[in-house]
């Protein structure tokens, strides 16, 4: 293969690893919807969600290598901490609070990846983040001392949580993605069982709803993410994602009528300019590169 061929293949599969993680924010973004049809505990949810996950998986594991180590550990800690945190604040506070604030992952995704991988920040990078994370830092006053304030904390936690969850994910490359999201969700079952057994009764509706969550709105974009991170970076996996937290309140608006504060509709707005200056101006440089270039 030429050294053309070559970088092309490169961009391809990086194009490709970018829409993966772009598909799996989508299916992400759903979440806030699906939670708010649910009249039950927040870690019942949560339970329930991770258990049809893993069931869904579980015919994949055949030929996959059962192990377990000290990274496999903190995957499926960090995962389920993080997930419960995050219902839970849907729960506590708006939808459009909760997915907006849990998305401070992104801080400490850019500062591990410096201080745990010495990834350094690229300019552009460092640029959306700042933006974007003023956009949450306007959410997150305009919460300061409401009703909603517990809920707004847990999201906070998830995002760090998250964060870690990410960052561990370099240190489980070798894992088969099948077992690592299935192992993730069997955890995160067995560690909420003896806390909402209690709990457990569900009607049909409920349990169709959370079949497709853990299956579609779970599952599934896990292990999408994780297939993209394979070759797009921590950093511009992070703020590939930050689609979701504009999207969900989108969703839970048109299904529920929770209609988004102003300041969560200024967040999130300001999320979009950086993201859009992200990937938008280095296309407007290659075009005027181009045209700088034409005889």
């Amino acid at each position: 293969m030429s050294i053309a061929e070559s970088s092309q293949a490169s961009k391809s599969h990086l194009a490709r690893g970018r829409l993966l993680i772009l598909a799996a924010a989508l299916l992400w973004s759903l979440a806030g919807v699906f939670i708010k049809f649910l009249d039950l505990p927040p870690l019942t949810i949560v339970f329930y969600r991770s258990l049809f996950a893993a069931l869904v998986f579980t015919p994949f594991l055949r030929r996959v290598r059962w192990q377990l180590n000290a990274p496999i550990v903190v995957s499926a800690v960090t995962y389920t901490a993080a997930i419960s945190a995050f219902v839970a604040a849907n729960k506590l506070t708006t939808a459009a609070n909760a997915i907006v604030l849990q998305y401070t992952a992104p801080i400490f995704v850019f500062i591990f990846s410096r201080l745990v991988l010495g990834e350094a920040i690229a300019k552009l990078n460092g640029f959306a983040l700042t933006v974007s994370m003023i956009g949450v830092a306007v959410i997150s006053l305009d919460s300061a001392g409401a009703p909603d304030m517990t809920g707004v904390l847990l999201a906070i936690l998830s995002g760090i949580l998250f964060a870690a969850y990410m960052i561990n994910l370099r240190r489980t490359h070798q894992v088969s993605l099948i077992y690592l999201i299935w192992i993730n969700n069997a955890a995160c079952t067995l560690l909420l069982l003896w806390i909402v057994k209690s709990e457990l009764t569900l009607s049909p509706r409920e349990v169709s709803i959370l079949l497709v969550m853990g299956a579609v709105q779970l599952g599934m974009p896990y292990f999408l993410f994780s297939k993209g991170l394979q070759v797009v970076s921590l950093q511009e996996a992070s703020l590939i994602a930050l689609i979701e937290p504009v999207l969900n309140p989108l969703w839970v608006v048109f299904a529920v009528g929770e209609i988004p504060s102003p300041a969560t509709i200024t967040g999130g707005g300001m999320i979009l300019l950086g993201l859009s200056v992200r990937y938008v101006w280095p296309l407007l440089r290659r075009s005027m590169e181009l045209v700088g270039s034409a005889p």
